[in-house]
């Protein structure tokens, strides 16, 4: 998406870049990157697929490191590509944002209020996309690991629509203050849970900036990863491992222990030192300095 008609100078050129390196960037998720990925829902669909099961939603840059998180396409490459990270949704849908969008792929960010099942809608907090492809469109979304839409959503399908096993629709509102659409999750015992209502005007990335800003003050240690058989996931201090509908759990009770799981199962470079049992941690964030 371009604001360039003369009349504009857009503020921070780097957020609007291409990725240094689209091949690396689709072996990174999985992908051979001399494939075809000519703009289809099918395409699309293996795309999303391969980027849920290789880049996990994480958030050790905030509660870990104290990293000042920024989503900008050359940080996101040296962060999921050179060293196997992850992120939130600000990173994780923007990197696939960039992905597709140097695929060729006609698409714009959007930004949403998550919801959880909650029927208080609170302030922008997400980030997500739509992708158009022979006059539909598609809501795609990638920014969580594990449990939601794993592929393309028609967003002008009145129905349920089954996606690789999970079941979701698209409610429409009529010029609602809190966002145009709502993603419902359909689950198992016949109840809704009403996922995340986002607006359906284009945004540009600058607007995710205040919204990336709060996110990134979390101090809830998460990592979630997409896998053959179910899920993988460090919450707190607990590793959970979810097989075929089942589920195994760890107590992570060092350091030592949450790297090896970090690299082991979830396959990530991340630096020895800062999960020493004595800080100071990593502070790279703008006018913080090591204690």
């Amino acid at each position: 998406m371009s604001l360039d008609d003369g009349r504009y100078t857009i503020s921070s050129p780097e957020y609007f870049a291409p990725l240094p390196d689209l091949g690396m960037a689709l072996e990174r998720i999985g992908l051979d990157p001399n494939g075809d990925y000519t703009p289809s829902k099918e395409n699309l669909q293996k795309i999303m697929l391969a980027h849920i099961m290789t880049v996990p939603y994480e958030t050790l840059d905030s509660c870990e490191y104290k990293r000042y998180v920024d989503f900008a396409p050359e940080h996101l490459f040296e962060k999921f590509v050179l060293n196997r990270r992850g992120g939130y949704c600000y990173e994780i849908n923007g990197f696939f944002y960039s992905i597709i969008e140097g695929l060729g792929y006609d698409c714009y960010p959007l930004s949403g209020r998550l919801l959880f099942g909650n029927p208080v809608f609170s302030p922008m907090g997400h980030r997500t996309t739509v992708v158009r492809i022979d006059g539909k469109r598609y809501l795609c979304d990638v920014g969580y690991g594990a449990g939601c839409a794993e592929g393309p959503v028609d967003i002008d399908d009145p129905g349920i629509q089954d996606i690789l096993g999970y079941r979701f629709s698209i409610r429409h509102h009529d010029n609602a203050p809190f966002g145009d659409i709502t993603l419902v999750k359909h689950l198992d015992d016949g109840t809704e849970q009403d996922f995340y209502t986002v607006y359906l005007h284009p945004h540009t990335l600058l607007e995710f900036m205040a919204s990336n800003e709060r996110a990134q003050l979390s101090d809830r240690r998460v990592v979630r990863l997409r896998t053959e058989t179910g899920s993988i996931a460090v919450d707190g201090t607990i590793f959970r491992r979810k097989v075929n509908g089942e589920v195994f759990e760890e107590e992570i009770t060092s350091y030592p222990q949450l790297y090896s799981i970090l690299t082991k199962e979830f396959n990530m470079i991340v630096p020895r030192i800062s999960f020493s049992k004595t800080w100071p941690r990593e502070y790279a964030m703008e006018g913080l300095k090591d204690s």
